[in-house]
């Protein structure tokens, strides 16, 4: 009867390739050494449709892209396959063994007056299948498997520590964008405005109605303004780089076009920081981290003197040896002999000297858990000073917003009120230049209040160890 092998080499094919890494290929781009002649689609980048880039986006696209997040992800997976590895310890280690070994000449006998018939030829095989199983060692082996377990959380934290401070980072650059791209408004209406009035200035001084200085001022004017512009779209292009970077494109920049404009907004937000605090000593990856760390160090050093116990192990063997033999020319083998064996037993050891290693080794692990220990309260209060620092930024941002916007108004009625009695030839010309100066300023300070308030918004759900996605 024919047997269907088609079951059994597919489950063969599934198990071998189950246990396989697979991962995201890296971009075409990083595996040549020249950038021009990379075409688009090598290189990772903002997708063409994308007209409008949001702040989640751009989030989701880090989380994505991010070399350094997608590291941990991989590093949480080999912290993983460690602790399963440890596993593999309290199950018994099996090997099969094969041995055949043919002798062409052996002489019949050596020495004093022995005579040669021509050898003998002879085939020793050999087979075994032998079985051990660790029964005791102190419990080294539960200590390692419980110090690789909480390895394998440890590397679960960071890897959501290192998520809180990529959306961190994404949340300040892309805000830093928005401030630029803004900077960039106020700097060309205060062109336009101050070109406005040196184009009226100027007909007015060919007139002969107003000196040459009236006119020079304002040019003056225009040109500053035109620096500022300079200065902040080369403001402009580094956030676009940076968040690009943050992102993972491989072709380092962000078209301008995508962003939008800046819409301030209103949170809902607690006064009472002991909220803040509980939450982030909850939360906080960061912190979990360094926790996990010290129950790594506590195993360890559990482990540590496990190695003062005996170890036991239980041995099996089940296999056999065969002679194939005979003599040199006439190739007539005797009789096939087969020999099969079966043992089992027992084997007990205790180290009681080892130079001092032992304890050496001890002392370390023990120092080691000491080590963690401190730095576990460096973190804690890192941790706390953090959220007070955050709490308190975001409490005295949300406050200077609402000045900033009412001085902008202000400051922009005196402004135009300044300009039409300048024009009615009532206020000097100085006077109209502080005017447009405390609005370009007013603006401008309005504005990063807004993203500093976003700012610290962000810090402040980074150290609570709440983000969003």
């Amino acid at each position: 009867m024919k047997k269907n092998i088609l079951p059994p080499v597919v489950l063969a094919i599934t198990l071998f390739l189950g246990g396989c890494f697979s991962y995201k290929p890296v971009p075409d781009a990083v595996l040549n050494s020249n950038y021009t002649k990379q075409k688009d689609k090598a290189h990772l980048a903002l997708p063409k449709n994308c007209e409008t880039l949001l702040l989640d986006q751009a989030k989701q696209i880090a989380l994505d892209n991010n070399p350094n997040y997608i590291a941990t992800r991989y590093s949480m997976v080999a912290a993983s396959a460690r602790f399963y590895q440890t596993l593999a310890g309290y199950l018994p280690t099996i090997t099969a063994n094969y041995d055949i070994t043919n002798y062409y000449y052996t002489p019949e006998s050596q020495g004093g007056r022995g005579r040669d018939r021509g050898g003998h030829r002879w085939a020793q095989k050999t087979g075994t299948i032998n079985g051990r199983w660790l029964i005791f060692n102190g419990l080294i082996r539960t200590m390692d498997m419980l110090a690789a377990k909480h390895s394998e959380l440890q590397a679960e934290a960071l890897n959501r520590d290192a998520r809180r401070l990529l959306i961190e980072s994404v949340a300040v650059t892309y805000n830093n964008v928005l401030l630029a791209k803004e900077n960039i408004r106020i700097a060309k209406a205060d062109e336009i405005f101050n070109e406005q009035l040196y184009n009226d200035t100027k007909l007015k001084y060919e007139a002969g109605a107003v000196p040459l200085t009236d006119m020079l001022n304002f040019e003056i004017r225009v040109n500053t303004a035109k620096n500022a512009v300079i200065s902040e779209e080369l403001n402009f292009f580094t956030a676009r780089s940076v968040l690009a970077e943050l992102m993972g494109f491989t072709n380092g920049i962000i078209p301008g076009k995508v962003f939008p404009e800046l819409k301030p907004t209103e949170e809902q937000f607690a006064i009472d920081i002991g909220v803040y605090l509980d939450t982030a000593l909850q939360n906080r990856p960061d912190l979990k981290a360094y926790r996990e760390a010290v129950k790594v160090s506590r195993y360890d050093v559990y482990a540590k003197w496990g190695a003062f116990s005996p170890t036991l192990n239980f041995t099996t063997s089940w296999g056999y040896q065969r002679n194939d033999d005979g003599y040199s020319g006439s190739y007539q083998y005797r009789p096939r002999t087969q020999d099969r064996s079966f043992n089992y037993g027992f084997e007990a050891e205790w180290v009681l000297f080892s130079g001092g290693s032992r304890i050496a080794a001890l002392r370390e692990a023990q120092a080691n858990l000491a080590v963690g220990k401190q730095n576990l309260v460096e973190k804690w209060i890192s941790v706390i000073s953090e959220v007070r620092q955050t709490f308190e930024e975001r409490m005295s941002k949300a406050m200077q917003v609402k000045i900033y916007k009412r001085n902008l108004a202000l400051v922009n009625k005196n402004r135009d009120l300044v300009e039409e009695s300048y024009k009615a030839g009532n206020t000097s010309i100085t006077r109209l230049n502080e005017a447009q100066r405390d609005l370009v300023d007013a603006d401008s300070s309005y504005t990063r209040s807004v993203i500093d308030l976003a700012n610290a918004k962000a810090k402040l759900r980074a150290a609570i160890g709440v983000h969003q996605d």
